[in-house]
């Protein structure tokens, strides 16, 4: 017998339009700063017209991540291993400076020429003085090493250092700034943002070996993932306005995409130990020799793409704040149409009435069944089913049918489980029985059933992407994140167009501390849309 599968279940994760989730992932990215002024953003709010004095790329070379579980320390430190020159990175972050304007021009910002900035008596004044402008920097406390770029060679107009705390503008500075935005035409704007290479997800915890009779002693254990993932991990956007008020930013998450641009990682401890003399200036260090390899052309295309999404993401951040639009939270489908309430015998009653026939036929009540749900009157369609069902017991289509009925309009999971389990006993061997009732048990939150009934549909249609989806949500909910994160990445390996499944996914990422990962498969998800 030939049937369709109706339904795909996702608890927490409904379709949305691409333009509404696109604008929530960018909400959720930035954030204000409230460090200098106890007053809501307004000069992102008002601003028509900026002047962008400071476009400043951090590029990372060494990359790391630390775990500490009580007493206890891991760290893994990546290197990249290319073959950029400073010329590339600087022509790089010249055009993301274009990217930056094209994109905001788009929520209608106009933009001061770049010479009435250079002609400012700030920027001539910090032009002469370069020694704030320092290319190679690194936090040695936190392993993290990197190279600055400033668009068209321009001076430092604000210091913001990766790692640390938002720069203090003294009361000097500030007028300065607000002078060069007054005479340059448009609000001051200073950007700066700091683009990783690398993805990594780092896990340790006290174990214990587990003996027949004897356990052994509890030990600190860590393991780690790495992959090649750029991102911008971190940002802070400044803007002044000519009449003293400014506003502070930063994102929250880091922005990422997947983009193929690196080889496998692979450990090289000579080029690690000379990384680490360069830009640490010989402090000890125990650091993992892990390196990315990274080829120059695949490089600049990734990252050109990276900080485009970010300047994307930048301008509809400001559209929200200018609109005063609030992206909703609520993802919910749309409601289905309201049950008239009608029963067969209120409708045969109706007919007899009027004198009208009705359907006596199994094609007649089939029809009438059909047309039912297509009015809205799903309570109907359930008493046609139930009457085909009496006068065919052993035709298992009626059940499965009535089962969607059940689940997809009267929310009724309990009378969807009876139908299901009344099905597998005329036909054993149906698979849309088990994936009806594994999405029944996903919405009665019996996530152990629900899973049992998604392996034995898998078993049986192995590459049916819905179920590998339903079958991570339970072992989701059942804790297991390894088997879930297995299931969305089989579903996306058959449908790399699903955006549920990188909603999903994102999710795994989020719980498992990869926050690179979860971006990059929400902005996919967004970009993908219903």
């Amino acid at each position: 017998m030939k049937t369709k599968l109706f339904l795909t279940i996702l608890i927490s994760i409904f379709a949305v339009s691409a333009n509404a989730q696109l604008s929530k992932v960018a909400d959720d990215t930035f954030s204000y700063v409230k460090a200098g002024t106890f007053g809501k953003p307004k000069v992102a709010k008002n601003t028509s017209k900026l002047s962008i004095g400071q476009v400043r790329v951090h590029y990372k070379l060494i990359t790391s991540r630390a775990a500490v579980n009580k007493n206890n320390a891991a760290d893994v430190t990546v290197y990249l291993d290319t073959d950029l020159t400073n010329g590339d990175l600087q022509n790089l972050t010249n055009e993301f400076y274009s990217i930056l304007q094209q994109k905001l021009s788009t929520v209608g910002i106009e933009f001061s020429d770049w010479k009435a900035i250079e002609g400012t008596e700030y920027f001539q004044e910090r032009q002469k003085s370069q020694e704030d402008k320092k290319q190679k920097d690194y936090d040695g406390k936190a392993g993290q090493a990197w190279v600055s770029f400033t668009a068209f060679d321009g001076p430092v107009l604000l210091k913001w250092r990766p790692y640390g705390s938002v720069e203090i503008i003294g009361y000097g500075q500030f007028k300065k700034l607000s002078k060069t935005a007054e005479v340059s035409g448009g609000d001051f704007a200073s950007i700066d943002v700091v683009v990783d290479f690398a993805s990594i997800l780092l896990n340790t915890e006290i174990k214990q070996d587990k003996g027949f009779i004897f356990y052994g002693d509890p030990y600190f254990h860590a393991d780690y993932s790495i992959g090649g993932m750029l991102s911008v991990s971190q940002s802070y956007i400044y803007l002044l306005d000519r009449k003293n008020g400014f506003d502070q930013y930063k994102n929250d998450l880091p922005v990422a995409e997947r983009i193929a641009f690196a080889g496998k990682p692979y450990e090289d401890a000579s080029k690690t130990a000379i990384a680490t003399q360069n830009y640490f200036n010989g402090e000890r260090h125990s650091f993992t020799p892990l390196v990315i390899p990274a080829k120059r052309d695949a490089y600049l295309m990734a990252a050109r793409k990276v900080l485009t999404l970010y300047a994307e993401l930048l301008a509809e951040k400001i559209r929200l704040l200018r609109s005063g639009e609030k992206p909703t939270d609520n993802f919910a489908a749309k409601d289905s149409p309201k049950d008239s309430g009608k029963t067969l015998e209120q409708v045969n009653a109706e007919a007899k009435k009027n004198n009208d026939t009705t359907p006596v036929t199994t094609g007649e009540m089939t029809a009438a069944a059909e047309e039912a749900i297509k009015k809205g009157d799903y309570k109907l369609a359930v008493d046609y089913y139930s009457q085909l069902i009496k006068l065919n017991p052993n035709e298992a289509e009626y059940y499965l049918k009535r089962s969607m009925v059940n689940i997809n309009y009267l929310k009724d999971f309990k009378a969807a489980v009876k139908d299901c389990e009344q099905g597998l006993k005329v036909s054993p061997n149906e698979p849309a029985f088990y994936y009806n009732r594994g999405t029944a048990y996903t919405r009665l939150e019996d996530w152990k059933k629900a899973k049992k009934d998604f392996d034995t549909h898998l078993s049986m249609n192995p590459n049916y992407v819905e179920s590998y989806l339903n079958r991570g949500i339970a072992n989701l909910y059942l804790k297991d994140l390894d088997a879930a994160l297995a299931d969305f990445n089989k579903g996306i390996q058959l449908n790399p167009r699903y955006p549920n499944l990188y909603k999903a996914r994102a999710i795994v990422y989020k719980a498992k501390g990869n926050a690179a990962a979860a971006q990059a498969d929400e902005v996919t998800a967004a970009r993908l849309g219903n």
